[in-house]
């Protein structure tokens, strides 16, 4: 399987863990295949490493069943804030085809899947610009443009509950959301504006992720239902 074809972006690990693939490159002095992965994770100092593409491609037997060691991850959109975080690590994120402004809103993602509070408080935040815009694409023309009814339902849910909580709870954490991930200013750039080194930035953005992922497991227990993926899916 060294000639699978891979590209830029998220895979799970065997054993569940999630890495992102940056690029593959090729060793000057063997001229073996190598890929560069980055760690995934909350903090905004990420980890580089990296692994022949043979290795990474390669399968492995797990209790008589044989697996992937690394299976593409397709329903997790690689946002803005990832390509502007691995430019600054001076490294290049995807090469995405141009194309009209509105076809953007048009690209899809699963809604309420993450396997964590903390994940999902993270994927709201840097999806916010798009999924804000979507709704107001379904709205301004009253209708389900490129979603489904359900998916749509929680759209809407999760952008109200985001944005009521900013306004009340949350409201200490207001204004830094605005900066990263309304204005979408990268860390170095939110760093530089308020003269604060990363780890402060990284901070900061912990505490919000943090108290985030807490309203909406209260928001779950209160409703008795739980929004987070199924174990069994």
């Amino acid at each position: 399987m060294a000639d699978r074809k891979i590209r830029a972006g998220y895979y799970r690990r065997y054993d569940g863990k999630l890495i992102y693939l940056v690029t593959a490159a090729e060793d000057a002095e063997t001229g073996e295949e190598t890929v560069i992965l980055r760690s995934y994770s909350f903090s905004e100092v990420p980890q580089y490493f990296t692994m022949s593409k043979k290795s990474f491609c390669a399968f492995i037997e797990i209790n008589g069943e044989r697996k992937a060691r690394y299976k593409r991850v397709t329903n997790m959109k690689i946002t803005e804030a990832v390509i502007s975080n691995l430019a600054e690590d001076g490294m290049r994120g995807p090469i995405r085809k141009k194309r009209a402004e509105r076809d953007a809103e048009y690209d899809s993602r699963v809604y309420q899947s993450a396997p964590t509070y903390l994940t999902y408080a993270k994927d709201l935040c840097e999806n916010y610009r798009f999924d804000s815009a979507k709704y107001r694409l379904c709205m301004n023309e009253k209708r389900y443009a490129a979603i489904t009814r359900s998916d749509f339902a929680k759209l809407k849910e999760d952008i109200q509950f985001l944005d009521n909580s900013l306004k009340t709870v949350l409201q200490d954490h207001q204004a830094y959301f605005q900066e990263r991930f309304v204005n979408g200013l990268s860390i170095r750039k939110y760093a530089e504006a308020h003269q604060l080194n990363r780890g402060s930035v990284d901070y900061l953005q912990k505490k919000l992720l943090t108290a985030l992922a807490q309203l909406l497991k209260e928001r779950d227990e209160a409703d008795g239902i739980c929004r987070l993926r199924s174990k069994t899916t």
